[in-house]
């Protein structure tokens, strides 16, 4: 093998090698020579045509300021140039791809560019995760600067002669903790949504079976009245009324399993928290032993919410509330205007909850009462949440809990 076919041999392998597309141009813009990668991509046709339609189906040169031609960089400056373009594969209507283009000059013997090599790598890749990435920091920018724009409005009340700098270094702390938070609300709507799923399949496994029992333990209970047994024996009438409370004890538990596991679209719409407060006591039997005083705040301002769902998790809170007090006690439902917010508080006089337990909570299936299967608050929690408003519990064993429920005012 000679030395000119040496060569040839070596440029050849090191073309095929480079996996870049690799186009001759010259100075009228024409493609005189393409590797096989340019070819593959747009065609065998493009010998001889002019690289701006090629590349971008244009009839004119690339202009600025995004698509700036970098062959008219290399002839103003005499150095190669390099530019990110959008090309398309014309030929097989193929979809957009970004490339890194270099283009470097071809002189002759009298140091004048006569041609230009087009080296162009695919760059999609990278420029769509870049993309993502500046999305995602723009995303956590914006969530930091309004939970700043919050925290300077709450530090000018308290004390206006705090410094820029303590204010910047409190919502640095702040915005921490509510990354931390986020990732804990992330894994707990992971388990949430596991056991709504089991919760589901257990309720309509349940609800069938349990509507038999009812009505087997009706009929028996008519029969034994006609026959008179219960006249000779009153014992007999006190285990059906037990068996009967034990049954609307397991239907409210699955009613509870399946407004777990079905979580309907809400339906949100300016309302007056007033009524519902009142609507959710009137439809939830408190016993004779609790008392119940509302303070409620006169012409409130109207929250955005599905009434129906808050009306739920209000009846919930209010159920908690009277089994907390068994030996009787107070309830108190307070409502109130707090800047962007309705705030509702719901306080007893109840046993309280144990500091321990206090984060536990709002967890699906914890529960520190003899009946009851813990869902009653996780459902409440998710109503709240979806609404994308907040609930918050301060307690004191033995002294009672407050609950105090915030749901986004409506404008205007």
């Amino acid at each position: 093998m000679n030395f000119q076919r040496k060569n040839k041999w070596v440029y050849e392998n090191i073309v095929k090698g480079i996996d870049e597309e690799i186009l001759l141009i010259s100075k009228d813009y024409k493609i005189v020579w393409a590797s096989q990668k340019s070819i593959d991509i747009y065609g065998p046709e493009i010998i001889n045509k002019r690289c701006y339609y090629v590349t971008h189906g244009l009839d004119f040169p690339c202009q600025g300021p995004f698509d700036i031609c970098p062959i008219y960089n290399v002839l103003a400056t005499g150095k190669s140039s390099s530019a990110t373009h959008i090309h398309s594969g014309i030929h097989d209507g193929s979809s957009q791809h970004h490339v890194l283009i270099n283009v470097y000059p071809i002189r002759n013997g009298h140091d004048e560019i006569t041609r230009f090599v087009h080296i162009a790598k695919d760059v999609t890749d990278n420029v769509i995760h870049r993309q993502m990435e500046e999305k995602m920091w723009q995303e956590i920018i914006q969530a930091i600067d309004r939970i700043y724009a919050e925290l300077v409005d709450n530090q000018m009340k308290i004390e206006k002669s705090k410094t820029e700098l303590e204010g910047r270094t409190a919502e640095l702390e702040r915005s921490s903790l509510e990354l931390i938070k986020t990732q804990e609300r992330l894994i707990r709507t992971e388990k949430l949504a596991a056991i709504g799923q089991l919760a589901a399949g257990v309720a309509h496994e349940l609800r069938n079976p349990l509507g038999v029992i009812k009505n087997s333990a009706y009929y028996l209970k008519e029969e034994i009245s006609k026959g008179g047994l219960i006249a000779k024996d009153p014992s007999i009438s006190e285990f059906l009324d037990i068996i009967e409370n034990e049954i609307s004890l397991s239907a409210k538990i699955i009613r509870d399993l399946l407004n777990f596991s079905l979580t309907s679209k809400l339906v949100v719409k300016p309302y007056d928290i007033n009524k519902i407060i009142k609507y959710a006591l009137s439809v939830t039997k408190t016993p004779e032993n609790i008392k119940v005083e509302m303070n409620l705040k006169p012409n409130l301002k109207k929250a955005m919410v599905d009434h129906y769902q808050i009306r739920q998790a209000f009846n919930n809170l209010i159920l908690n509330a009277c089994q907390s007090m068994e030996v009787g006690g107070r309830l108190t439902i307070t409502s109130r205007e707090d800047e962007r917010f309705i705030e509702v508080e719901f306080k007893d006089t109840g046993c309280g909850i144990k500091e321990e337990d206090q984060k536990k909570i709002f967890d699906p299936l914890f529960t520190t009462k003899a009946k009851g299967i813990g869902l009653g608050l996780a459902v409440t929690h998710g109503i709240i949440e979806r609404h994308e408003g907040q609930i918050k519990l301060k307690s004191e064993f033995g002294k009672g809990a407050t609950f105090v429920v915030r749901l986004p005012m409506a404008e205007g």
